[in-house]
């Protein structure tokens, strides 16, 4: 168990998904649509998952049970990160901001693919690139 190593890839996860989705949003042909944003998301999403794990498993042997930790650690460090973060940006009322952004089924799909993602990575990936431990 790799503890900083997940928490590395879990503060990488979020500061590059961070930006992606700040472009997002702004899109002028994208604003109000809020789906679609996220749908888009979503898909950039896998590609950077399956890179940021690949990194993370050349230092850990890959296993299902590791790539589901990893994916549990990374929804808990961009978690943590978004609640800090998000306090320094809004000027309104935070506990409805909070509501309103946990009450979003669509931040617990994305949930969902970062954890569906790297358990799969760790399943899948063979070790060519990665270190016995």
């Amino acid at each position: 168990m790799n503890y900083k190593r997940q928490i590395q890839f879990g503060i990488m996860l979020w500061v590059v998904l961070f930006v992606i989705y700040s472009i997002i949003i702004f899109i002028p042909f994208l604003q109000g649509l809020e789906l679609l944003q996220s749908i888009i998301f979503w898909v950039i999403n896998i590609p950077i998952l399956v890179f940021l794990s690949k990194w993370y498993f050349k230092g850990v042997k890959p296993t299902w049970k590791r790539g589901l930790q990893l994916g549990i650690i990374a929804v808990v460090v961009g978690t943590v990160l978004d609640l800090i973060i998000t306090q320094l940006f809004i000027a309104g009322n935070y506990q409805d901001f909070l509501k309103e952004f946990y009450g979003n089924w669509m931040l617990y799909i994305g949930f969902l693919e970062v954890i569906l993602i790297t358990t799969l990575a760790g399943a899948e990936f063979d070790g060519t690139f990665s270190k016995n431990k």
